[in-house]
């Protein structure tokens, strides 16, 4: 395999890729991928499924200003609400609505099922190189980006 097949083979991934979150969103045709980054932030920050709106802003690199704005977007389609603690009525939490955790937790767990499939046809070998392939990706973002 030359470089040029390479990066065919690299774009077309990539492209195949994005169609597949596309088309698996069905139900959550409104949501689009960088929701789904904050909208997982959201529901892995705690067992209450609690995060603050600077660690939501932390965690997804942007600024809580911007945090802040996307946020009242998600409160109008009804998939977050503001909670203040009870400890410091300063702090604001964000939280899924039960109803959209319900429909994510769904998806999430079609989604996992799915990636058990895909690695279960790669076989072990090849989910390991695949992982130490994918570690190399996310190390060479992570310098371009320094």
């Amino acid at each position: 395999m030359n470089r040029e097949s390479t990066i065919d083979l690299i774009h077309q991934s990539a492209y195949m890729l994005m169609e597949y979150v596309r088309k698996s969103r069905n139900s959550f045709n409104k949501v689009r991928p960088r929701d789904l980054m904050l909208l997982r932030h959201i529901h892995c920050g705690n067992q209450e499924s609690l995060i603050t709106m600077s660690q939501l802003a932390q965690k997804a690199g942007i600024t809580p200003a911007a945090v802040s704005q996307i946020i009242s977007g998600y409160e109008k389609n009804n998939w977050v609400r503001r909670v203040r603690s009870k400890q410091d009525q300063r702090t604001v939490y964000v939280q899924l609505t039960d109803e959209f955790k319900e429909k994510m937790d769904q998806k999430w767990q079609e989604h996992l099922s799915l990636l058990q499939c895909f690695l279960d046809e790669l076989g072990d070998e090849d989910c390991e190189n695949f992982e130490r392939i994918l570690q190399k990706i996310i190390e060479f973002v992570e310098k371009q980006h320094a």
